[in-house]
């Protein structure tokens, strides 16, 4: 927590992980509106809410602040739950292998080794994208236990929560890699 800021707070916000990212957006672009330095803000006030909404916007990362304001560790220390740790090769080999097609294309000296390199994309994209949609899945599972966790409160939860942020970093970090390899596999 940054400067021992309540995050939800800035946004006028219940401190609940079960937050409506619709409702989150609108708060954000209200207070981008009040707090921009070009609308007179301050930089400092803006950056804080810069770092508010990326830190509420990520599902580990709201569960970590959320812990750490009730004065827990939020750390998310140990071993990666089974669930996405048993995903873990399947991602690797489908972020190399983008990163293999990408290099054969921009490499491709003629044509026909170009369109080779575009097919394979192609297809890999359709794998790429499917990854995807399941580590999606994945975190809406996890995130689909922040109601239960706001109404126990974080010291009952502070274990599972522990659990869920190693998991939700870990697959927030694939979605974000799976999205990238999937435009480098097939943009060209």
């Amino acid at each position: 927590m940054a400067g021992g800021r309540d995050y939800f707070g800035v946004f006028g916000l219940e401190r609940r992980l079960d937050v409506d990212a619709g409702e989150l957006q609108q708060r954000y672009d209200q207070r981008c509106r009040e707090v921009h330095p070009d609308s007179g803000g301050a930089r400092e006030e803006f950056e804080v809410l810069q770092e508010a909404f990326a830190s509420l916007q990520s599902p580990a990362r709201r569960l970590r602040h959320w812990l750490e304001l009730a004065g827990l560790e939020g750390s998310g220390r140990g071993s990666v739950p089974a669930p996405v740790a048993d995903r873990f090769e399947e991602i690797s080999s489908l972020l190399q292998a983008a990163e293999t097609v990408a290099e054969r294309h921009g490499n491709a000296q003629s044509a026909l080794v170009r369109s080779m390199a575009e097919s394979d994309g192609m297809t890999l994209q359709g794998r790429l994208a499917e990854a995807r949609e399941e580590v999606e899945k994945l975190s809406g599972a996890w995130v689909s236990r922040f109601g239960e966790f706001d109404r126990r409160g974080p010291t009952e939860v502070a274990e599972e929560a522990g659990e869920a942020i190693r998991a939700l970093t870990f697959l927030e970090k694939w979605a974000d890699q799976l999205r990238m390899a999937w435009a480098r596999a097939g943009c060209w």
